[in-house]
């Protein structure tokens, strides 16, 4: 009797074992230039949701050759994978166009999903992805702008080897001239070897524009001292990411990074657990009734602002 218990306790625990290792996820991380809040966000949300992964990270390094032949080469590894999370315009776009291996993928930190490729629409992504986006539609940034102060002249700061950067400046010259609205398309691409000369160029332009917009670019981030160096402290300007207020940014409209990782990671959880299929699942956006107005409180600038005027939450960095 005491055999027949210990075999089926044996048996049992077996059995449990097993389905508690099924129930440990397995997820590709892939970065663009390193870990940062965005994803820790995601796997802090995705444990707190009770979701147990095991995470293999691959970092990118701001190398688009070394990400698709990381993909092309491990194909056959990628279909052990239950979800690959990817960050930026580039390292998502590359994933899609050298396939997942039939993996669901969820997206984080992209600011123009449906301009650059990456979805159909915001809220049927229909292209085997969904995720979060990272800023505002530029209508939206333009209006609560408006209310803190107005402007005639806007210049956009943009990198014009990045797509990202690209349907960025598109969308909101666009905008801005549909509003009345003069703007500049100031470009510069940090990793050119003639930097000096487009800096050069660059600040009689700068000086001309009433606000300068500084688009969601990773060269930038990697470049940020030159962003900080480049922009006058007495115009105000305005960066569609949270990061750029401590590179000089007057001030942002959106969310942290920690919070859009938040966002993925709830699409990730009804992939994981309710099988749902990405392509049904709309894009988690940032919208005027959950934007923050981060303010550069070191910034000169922030003086021309009238901030009584805000509608939304302050918050000072």
């Amino acid at each position: 009797m005491l055999l027949r218990l210990a075999l089926m306790f044996l048996l049992f625990s077996g059995c449990y074992t097993s389905d508690v290792a099924a129930e440990v996820k397995s997820i590709l991380v892939i970065t663009w230039r390193g870990i940062t809040q965005a994803e820790q966000g995601f796997m802090h949300k995705l444990e707190e949701l009770g979701i147990e992964a095991d995470y293999e990270i691959f970092d990118a390094g701001r190398d688009q050759d070394r990400l698709a032949g990381f993909l092309r080469d491990n194909q056959e590894k990628l279909k052990s994978k239950d979800l690959i999370y990817t960050f930026g315009t580039t390292t998502t776009l590359t994933a899609q166009n050298i396939g997942t291996a039939g993996v669901p993928l969820v997206f984080n930190i992209v600011a123009n999903p449906v301009e650059v490729g990456i979805a159909r629409s915001l809220a049927a992504p229909s292209l085997g992805a969904t995720g979060a986006k990272v800023s505002l539609a530029p209508e939206v940034a333009f209006e609560m702008l408006e209310h803190i102060y107005p402007f005639a002249k806007i210049g956009i700061l943009f990198d014009p080897r990045e797509p990202n950067s690209v349907s960025e400046v598109e969308r909101l010259s666009a905008v801005a001239e549909a509003n009345g609205k003069q703007a500049i398309r100031l470009r510069l691409s940090p990793d050119a070897k003639k930097r000096e000369v487009q800096v050069a160029s660059l600040k009689p332009q700068l000086l001309s524009a009433d606000v300068i917009f500084v688009a969601a670019t990773s060269s930038f981030v990697a470049h940020a001292g030159l962003i900080r160096d480049i922009l006058p402290d007495d115009i105000v300007s305005i960066g569609s990411t949270t990061v750029f207020l401590k590179e000089g940014v007057t001030l942002v409209f959106g969310t942290e990074y920690w919070e859009r990782g938040e966002a993925v990671a709830k699409l990730a959880a009804k992939i994981l657990v309710d099988h749902a299929i990405p392509n049904d699942l709309a894009i988690a956006e940032v919208t005027a009734a959950n934007a923050t107005l981060f303010v550069n409180r070191n910034n000169k600038a922030v003086s021309k602002l009238n901030l009584q005027n805000a509608d939304n939450p302050i918050v000072y960095k």
